[in-house]
């Protein structure tokens, strides 16, 4: 089967198109990047085991729904001609979906009244942004959603709770270090080459977030199993 990298379809150079059975595809490299957070998160998902706390099981839930969304972004991207800005609305609603269930955990410490407000914000957080990104089609406010997710909910809590003495926390708040140049990346347009762009180095870095987030996960199910409890911060 033969790779061509010349494209016969007019799409840009910049998009290193190629054909393949006939189809008129483009940046691979996405393909390749997405795919590989997609096996690493799926991996995750595998060895969480069964999930013995609210904290497990939306962690785990979140390993899902983000292995789901990348291997849509990757379709999204290769499959661009044929679906237009259509064809990546999978991955941004999942995407969406995971910063939610990232967000669950993350609060799932909590007693329930704080706990029920805040998650009437992530709702209302999720819902706006996804409207907003559908129907601008806009990945924009993808990203935003993810800042606040992430920034906020994993890395402000995830400091909080570290400072109460649950040190597994620590591994969530350098994942969230790690990624916060993402967000520059994507704004600023900062592509290293053109085999490995702003949307590559982006994924690189979500690959290395998302292995500290499974090992604070796994240090604090421990922490909870070792402890025969499951913290609720007042």
């Amino acid at each position: 089967m033969l790779v061509e990298l010349v494209s016969e379809c007019g799409i840009s150079p910049e998009k290193l198109p190629y054909t393949f059975a006939g189809l008129c595809l483009q940046e691979p490299m996405a393909l390749i990047t997405n795919w590989l957070i997609a096996t690493i998160c799926f991996v995750c998902y595998y060895n969480l085991g069964k999930p013995e706390s609210e904290f497990e099981k939306y962690w785990k839930g979140f390993y899902m729904l983000f292995g789901l969304s990348t291997v849509f972004g990757g379709l999204g991207h290769t499959f661009f001609y044929y679906t237009d800005i259509y064809g990546k609305f999978p991955c941004w609603t999942l995407g969406i979906l995971t910063s939610f269930y990232a967000g669950k955990a993350m609060i799932s410490l909590y007693n329930p009244l704080r706990k029920k407000l805040l998650t009437r914000i992530l709702i209302a957080k999720a819902v706006i942004l996804w409207v907003l990104a559908i129907a601008l089609k806009s990945f924009l406010f993808v990203t935003v959603d993810a800042v606040v997710a992430y920034l906020i909910f994993c890395g402000g809590f995830g400091v909080y709770f570290w400072k109460k003495g649950m040190e597994g926390f620590k591994y969530i708040v350098f994942g969230v270090v790690i990624l916060i140049p993402s967000a520059f990346i994507f704004l600023l347009k900062l592509n290293p080459h053109i085999w490995f762009n702003k949307d590559d180095l982006s994924h690189v870095l979500m690959m290395i977030t998302i292995t500290f987030f499974y090992f604070g996960i796994r240090f604090m199910a421990n922490y909870f199993k070792e402890n025969n409890t499951f913290n609720v911060l007042k």
